[in-house]
């Protein structure tokens, strides 16, 4: 073989030998791109030029279309309508106390029997709560001797209520009532304090509302109360922290499909501090940004708690 051939055999060998080391190379490299991310991803992200971060996401709600109910609600305790000391009739000897004590007695059924075979019956549904009479055949005194009792045909329940709730409410509005784990029923305002507490975050008086009782409520449970105040139906509403300003110069931050915004001018209605009501030039479905911090356009709500229900 001459030497020129053996040149010529030599280059074809390295010319073999680059093609594989190239090949070899350029399958690494595929290989690092399509598993390096997952491989060495947090390792890379490390590398990253520090303070370049993803802007934090816009938070947003759509408007939407409902019915508003504003409520003034609370809790309290139930109690006999009146507290009373019924005493025996005059020139009577007392024989027998027939009445169980705490617990319900129905109106004409016996509360004490005289030696001469009278009854002193209950005038009413009530609860006796405590006796004070004497020994068998002694002589009763109105002065001395009678029965406690609270009336329980109908109860009463206490709310107390913020200052600026006052308006809404007045003597003889229906109130809705729930007695523990009973079902609702209907009682009504019997009473509003006109004298209140003051307190720091503002003033409360005592509103009193009467609940008829069959006989299935008793002294000491407990009752959710809510007077329906105010209606809104078939209103647009956004939530109270896409609103913005104060008086006539409020607006909300439209976000629209392109990723645009626009502010927009609205007027306001019926809130609690959770949805309120809007009008302007806006509509249902369109998408509005969510604020951080606000409150209810308007000022305090009080005790109000609005209820929302779809529209039909």
């Amino acid at each position: 073989m001459s030497d020129n051939s053996k040149r010529q055999g030599r280059v074809s060998v390295g010319l073999i030998a680059l093609a594989a080391v190239l090949a070899l190379a350029l399958g690494a490299a595929a290989w690092w791109l399509a598993a390096g991310e997952e491989a060495f991803g947090g390792a890379l992200g490390s590398l990253a030029p520090r303070g370049q971060s993803d802007p934090a996401p816009v938070s947003t709600a759509p408007v939407s279309r409902g019915n508003i109910e504003k409520t003034i609600s609370g809790t309290g305790e139930v109690k006999g309508s009146a507290s009373e000391k019924l005493k025996p009739a005059p020139w009577r000897y007392f024989k027998s106390f027939d009445a169980p004590l705490n617990k319900l007695v129905r109106a004409g059924e016996p509360l004490m029997t005289y030696t001469n075979g009278e009854v002193m019956s209950a005038p009413y549904d009530l609860v006796a709560k405590s006796r004070t009479v004497p020994k068998t055949r002694e002589a009763l005194s109105q002065d001395d001797h009678f029965v406690e009792v609270e009336r329980v045909d109908t109860v009463h329940v206490e709310m107390p209520v913020a200052e600026s709730d006052l308006a809404s409410l007045a003597e003889g509005q229906e109130v809705g009532v729930v007695v523990g784990s009973q079902g609702a029923r209907t009682g009504v305002i019997s009473n509003i304090n006109q004298v209140g507490a003051y307190q720091a975050s503002g003033s409360r008086f005592t509103v009193t509302v009467e609940v008829p009782n069959d006989g299935s409520i008793w002294l000491g449970m407990s009752a959710t109360l809510s007077v329906k105040v105010a209606q809104a139906i078939d209103v647009l509403t956004v939530p109270v922290s896409a609103v913005q300003g104060d008086g006539d110069a409020k607006t909300v931050t439209v976000l629209d499909p392109d990723g645009s915004l626009r502010t927009v001018g609205v007027s306001t209605g019926l809130s609690d501090g959770t949805k309120v009501e809007v009008a302007g030039e806006i509509k249902e479905s369109d998408v509005v940004v969510l604020h951080e911090s606000a409150t209810a356009p308007g000022g305090d709500a009080g005790n109000a708690i609005v209820t929302m229900t779809a529209a039909a």
